[in-house]
């Protein structure tokens, strides 16, 4: 375990570094870092890939000249996939309610800046339950319509739509994000998802679901979700969207930062 640590410290410093490098080429900072995708949703199988995902900070100077900067950056280093998102870009999606930045945002870094404290909790302060429904349960929709009723059966494409239902829900009902699937069904109990967990870590990222692993009552369970996670968002008690006040809070911080980064 501790060789293995060792070794993800390696990665981890590597891409930092790599990271950094690319980000002064465009007058950037890295404001935060995390590890996405399977890692974070608790099924990681051996041959799964690592997923980087942050927020970097534009130079002020670069976003006001005639040779505006990227809102996105993009690269790879080994087989580490990395994607970040400038500051602006990545508030506008987390008040829009996108679960997959207020995921990162509430993921445990590996980067972690004063003005990623701050932001984390202007953001979980502020979010609207509009987004975050349409957002975790058109992502089950969408894995669900374009792979499971297309026979393309796979466990992860499976524990995908399992972990966006009972994250949206948890959301809903708690006003917290939770996106491991491990830890969600602590909550949610069912033991076909265990199931899943351990095909997923103990197989591939390809693995289809087994003969003996009753898909009917998958499909009975996923129906459930789906109307758990409408009636969630009729009781849900959070804003139907960001309010005003909270808006102009984190748009008060933007202009700080703006300020600041201004060379």
């Amino acid at each position: 375990m501790e060789e293995k640590n060792m070794q993800d410290l390696r990665r981890h410093l590597e891409v930092i570094s790599a990271i950094k490098e690319k980000l002064a080429d465009k007058s950037a900072t890295l404001m935060n870092l995390t590890i996405s995708g399977s890692h974070l949703y608790g099924f990681t199988s051996k041959d799964s890939d690592i997923d980087y995902r942050g927020t970097f900070i534009l130079n002020t100077g670069k976003l006001l000249s005639l040779k505006i900067g990227t809102n996105v950056v993009e690269m790879q280093n080994g087989e580490a996939d990395i994607v970040l998102f400038e500051l602006s870009k990545e508030i506008k999606l987390a008040l829009a309610g996108n679960c997959n930045v207020l995921e990162h945002l509430n993921a445990k870094q590996i980067v972690s800046t004063a003005e990623y404290l701050k932001l984390k909790q202007l953001i979980n302060n502020s979010w609207g339950k509009n987004g975050i429904y349409n957002s975790y349960k058109g992502m089950a929709t969408f894995n669900y319509k374009k792979f499971i009723l297309k026979g393309r059966s796979s466990v992860k494409k499976y524990l995908y739509i399992f972990r966006g239902l009972f994250a949206g829900i948890y959301a809903l009902e708690t006003g917290h994000i939770e996106p491991n699937v491990q830890v969600l069904n602590k909550r949610f109990k069912i033991p076909e998802v265990k199931t899943l967990i351990q095909l997923k870590i103990e197989g591939s990222e390809t693995g289809m679901v087994p003969k003996e692993l009753d898909q009917g009552q998958l499909e009975r369970i996923l129906n459930d979700l789906f109307q758990r996670i409408d009636k969630a968002y009729e009781k849900s008690k959070i804003p139907e969207k960001p309010e005003e006040e909270d808006v102009n809070k984190i748009n008060e911080f933007l202009l700080n930062i703006r300020r600041d980064n201004f060379y």
